[in-house]
């Protein structure tokens, strides 16, 4: 048995901790519940199969964290007995017209083989897209990914933090430097990367989204994933209440004060693709989410020692559970399924 502190309470902490502590390890992990953290401000959908990001190494890691997914959630959920908010109900890739739509449905159905955890993939006219979530606009055709899916990342972190107890680990609520920690150090405090360890690659960004109800909407709980034009998407959170999001603002400072401007933004992007129902304002999420310039996460042994984790950016929820499975696999001396040098700092 080997002896771990983790410094960092989000997804890829949590998540190396739980998977290091299932195998016996002594565990800890030191989180000071700073607000603002990425997790559990983001919507948390599972769908890497339609990025257009040519990055392979990139694509390798979130590939395989969308297919380690489902047998995670389920042992995670088994273990713990507590609900982690993830489902498979489907995506629908909106696009302005027809062409783009057809190009869109050979560029993701081409990923079909190397991924058949993805499930089907079909074109939906506009009015199927209207069938299929009824509250939805009809100006747009789709691209529907069977596979594409939702997490709930603050439950999720719940979830862990009890597998974490219960395969007698510690969750402690304070700030450890990693000089007074014991044994082997993993430093993964995300868009606090260098508040007591510089990790030259991390910078971060504030991302906002507009949580809103729907007035007079068709009853449906479980609705698809929206993928919507440019950067916007729709989760579905509670009873005809969603997620519209999100803003990015590359920043220094750590406020999470939320932006008027952004908030009116966002309205009006959920009135574009709600259009026939009335939209309440509820409230404005907004998280620090640490990214590379390349995209690619940090994963790797520092110069005093210390395994770092950090810059997973907006795949954080997709990548995070594989991650931790991998770098406990690595510390481990067992055999990983990624290289993991293909996200080391060079």
């Amino acid at each position: 048995m080997s002896t771990y502190t983790v410094i960092g309470g989000g997804i890829a902490g949590a998540s190396i901790a739980y998977h290091l502590a299932k195998t016996g390890n002594s565990v800890t992990v030191f989180d000071r519940y700073d607000k603002g953290q990425a997790t559990t401000a983001s919507a948390g959908i599972i769908c890497p199969w339609v990025s257009q990001r040519r990055n392979k190494k990139w694509y390798r890691l979130v590939q395989e964290g969308a297919r380690y997914y489902p047998d995670f959630i389920q042992e995670l959920e088994e273990t713990t007995g507590q609900f982690t908010g993830y489902k498979r109900n489907g995506a629908i890739c909106l696009f302005k017209d027809e062409r783009i739509q057809q190009l869109a449905y050979e560029r993701i159905s081409a990923k079909q083989d190397g991924s058949p955890e993805m499930g089907e993939v079909y074109k939906l006219s506009k009015a199927e897209v209207k069938e299929m979530h009824p509250n939805l606009t009809d100006c747009y055709p789709a691209v529907f990914v069977e596979g594409g899916g939702q997490i709930r990342g603050e439950s999720l972190l719940s979830a862990l933090k009890e597998g974490i107890r219960l395969h007698g680990g510690k969750w402690i609520q304070q700030a450890i430097k990693p000089d007074e920690a014991k044994g082997t150090v993993i430093y993964a405090t995300g868009a606090w990367a260098s508040e007591y360890y510089h990790t030259p690659l991390v910078r971060h960004q504030r991302a906002e989204l507009l949580h809103l109800k729907l007035d007079d909407a068709y009853q449906s709980k479980e609705n698809p994933v929206v993928m919507g034009l440019g950067p916007m998407y729709i989760v579905g959170t509670e009873h005809n209440q969603f997620a519209i999001g999100t803003t990015h603002e590359d920043t220094e400072d750590f406020s999470i004060a939320p932006s008027e401007e952004n908030q009116q933004y966002l309205h009006h992007e959920a009135m574009r693709y709600f259009p026939e129902t009335t939209i309440q304002d509820q409230f404005m999420a907004v998280g620090l989410r640490p990214f590379t310039r390349d995209s690619l996460p940090y994963i790797g042994w520092t110069a005093d020692h210390i395994f770092s984790v950090n810059g997973l950016g907006s795949s954080g929820l997709t990548a995070g559970p594989v991650i931790g499975r991998e770098v406990a696999a690595y510390l481990t001396d067992k055999e990983t399924v990624l290289n993991l040098k293909d996200y080391a700092y060079l």
